[in-house]
């Protein structure tokens, strides 16, 4: 954390204004003291200055009264001029002035009166003559007094204006300075650390303030100043790892919609899924951001060196320039580390399944470049996409051949249970004619086998038709309705048998294996009915029990079966008896009155996974 330094009181700026106020009212405070001392001294001067010239009216009319005979008012006036002469005022005001000799005038004055003056009023008779001559001595010496007075009181005057003066002066001088310093100190750099504030909220971080003071404002300019610096780093580091974060986010995005596009091409029905592989290698480049991406894939059938077969890349999808094939051994995959022309690194991500091998996906890194962890994740995932595309592909692949294999073995068996049954035993009556020919049996013999022989071909005929018609049946749409459906009206068209379907197994989901096992019992039992029933109605009916049992029954109004035995060379029982066991189901023929039942039931992969 930062620290900042310490105000002292000397530098506080609340101080400094503080020393202000209490300096301004030091000064008021002492105007205020000297006025008072001084207008205190003052008083009592006019009263003097009036006592002091009331003596020379006294004087000149004592001097006129000495000048009349016989006055006998005399006295009184004396006494009033002593009584004029020693006011407290007038001696009050002498006592203060002990300065400007102010009192050595006023004893001249009293000496002139009482040595000089009284006693020339005092004898008898009065020296008239003599007093009137002192008289103007007298009020010359009063006039120096009054004026001695008189100036006193001015200066004293002139002393307060000028103390109210200076106190005015210094006090706006004093003010002009507080104003200036809180100007300077205070308002402007008040303005700053607004502005400041407002620049902050506005999110404007770029601003200072620079106050080089030590005071309050200095340090929180300072404090501002690191709290700004610290918003802008902060927001700084929030943008950028906003930007970190989107551009995660949009390369997450970019990587899910490869992903998803790539889950969507490589999971659709196609014979040959290399085309789509070739495609994806662009997008998975452009994603990756890296270099070239190729493909390099292998096959696990007839393939003991494990060579690659093909091989594309992202550059015209064709093989990568460094590619060897057929020469596999020789590629600088395995030869030099991976390691190619200018410098760049051939990174691989094995595609294999549970059992094999099935390729490389490789990526071109160039030199000095890394690859990320996520980059890493994706080309694994995209292995595992194309493992499982691949995978696919090979299983559609095998169950194709198994069920060529069992459509032969299907083939085989029913031309084993009904046209090489009727050719065998026709070959065996043509060499019992050959024989009834040597032996010279008679015409009637030998046109009887022929008839034999001639019927037998007519129903091997008829067996190969009803075959053809069977296997010619198309499934153009998927599911088990769809092929019963062809089923049944095929085999009415040409037998002429009336064949009844009630199909009621529209909710009830059935794999491939058990759809193609029902198709076959239900052909296998309604080729029973066609062949050997001598029926003319014949109903189909497909149902599912509360329990989830489906049930297949074929009634027919035929002459009945032998539910024994089955019929010399016909093997349709057992045939039904394999399909109903393939299913985990059973099996149930039995007579009706008149026809046969051949009852069917099973329960599906669906309801068994639930128990």
């Amino acid at each position: 954390m930062t620290e900042f330094p310490r105000v002292s009181l000397m530098q506080s700026l609340a101080i400094r204004i503080l020393l202000a106020f209490a300096l301004i009212i030091s000064v008021m405070m002492v105007s205020m003291l000297g006025g008072m001392h001084l207008s205190d001294s003052i008083r009592g001067d006019a009263e003097a200055l009036n006592k002091a010239g009331s003596l020379r009216m006294q004087a000149y009319r004592l001097a006129l009264l000495a000048s009349e005979v016989e006055t006998e008012d005399l006295p009184d006036y004396i006494a009033k001029f002593e009584e004029t002469l020693t006011t407290p005022s007038l001696l009050a005001a002498v006592d203060k002035n002990t300065v400007h000799h102010l009192p050595q005038i006023y004893q001249r004055v009293d000496y002139q009166w009482r040595q000089l003056m009284l006693p020339l009023l005092e004898q008898t008779p009065p020296q008239k003559r003599a007093f009137r001559l002192e008289v103007p001595v007298f009020v010359e010496l009063l006039d120096g007094f009054v004026g001695q007075l008189q100036s006193e009181s001015e200066r004293k005057l002139s002393f307060i204006r000028g103390l109210q003066i200076s106190t005015l002066f210094v006090t706006v001088l004093v003010g002009f300075i507080a104003i200036l310093g809180v100007n300077n100190g205070l308002l402007m750099p008040l303005q700053e650390l607004v502005e400041l504030a407002k620049n902050i909220g506005r999110g404007s971080f770029q601003g200072r303030v620079k106050i080089s003071a030590r005071n309050e404002l200095g340090v929180l300019a300072e404090t501002i100043n690191q709290m700004s610096r610290e918003l802008s780093d902060l927001y700084e580091n929030l943008e950028n790892k906003v930007d970190e974060k989107t551009a995660e986010l949009q390369r997450s995005n970019r990587t899910l919609a490869l992903l998803f596009n790539s889950a969507r091409s490589l999971y659709k029905t196609s014979a040959d899924p290399l085309p789509d592989l070739a495609e994806l290698l662009d997008p998975i480049e452009h994603t990756l951001g890296l270099g070239p991406v190729s493909l390099c894939l292998i096959s696990s059938l007839d393939n003991p060196k494990h060579e690659a077969h093909s091989a594309f890349s992202s550059q015209n999808h064709r093989p990568p320039a460094y590619c060897q094939l057929p020469n596999c051994a020789q590629c600088p995959v395995f030869t030099n580390r991976g390691m190619i022309a200018g410098g760049a690194q051939v990174v691989s991500f094995a595609i294999r399944n549970d059992r094999d091998e099935l390729g490389d996906l490789r990526v071109e890194v160039p030199a000095g470049v890394q690859m990320q962890e996520w980059q890493e994740r994706l080309m694994t995932a995209l292995t595992e996409l194309i493992s499982a595309s691949l995978s696919l592909n090979q299983l559609g692949q095998d169950q194709a051949r198994i069920a060529l294999m069992e459509e032969r073995a299907v083939i085989a068996r029913e031309l084993h249970d009904s046209l090489a049954q009727a050719l065998s035993y026709q070959k065996i009556q043509l060499t019992r004619l050959k024989k009834q020919m040597a032996a010279d049996f008679s015409k009637d013999d030998m046109n009887a086998t022929l008839a034999d022989i001639q019927a037998g071909l007519n129903t091997a005929y008829r067996q190969l038709r009803e075959l053809l018609v069977t296997f010619r049946i198309k499934l153009d749409k998927p599911g088990l309705a769809t092929a019963v459906q062809s089923t049944v009206q095929e085999l009415g068209r040409h037998s002429g048998l009336d064949i009844q379907l009630d199909y009621a197994l529209d909710h009830c989901p059935l794999t491939p294996n058990e759809e193609i096992h029902c198709l076959q019992i239900i052909r296998e039992a309604l080729s029973n009915v066609v062949k050997h029933a001598q029926a003319t109605q014949c109903k189909l009916t497909l149902r599912q029990d509360e329990e989830g049992y489906i049930h297949i029954c074929i009634d027919d109004n035929g002459i009945g079966i032998n539910t024994q035995t089955s019929p010399t060379g016909h093997y349709g029982l057992n045939i039904l008896t394999e399909r109903a066991q393939s299913l985990s189901g059973k099996i149930h023929i039995g007579t009706l009155q008149p026809g046969t039942r051949i009852h069917a039931q099973f329960l599906p992969q669906y309801k068994r996974s639930q128990l």
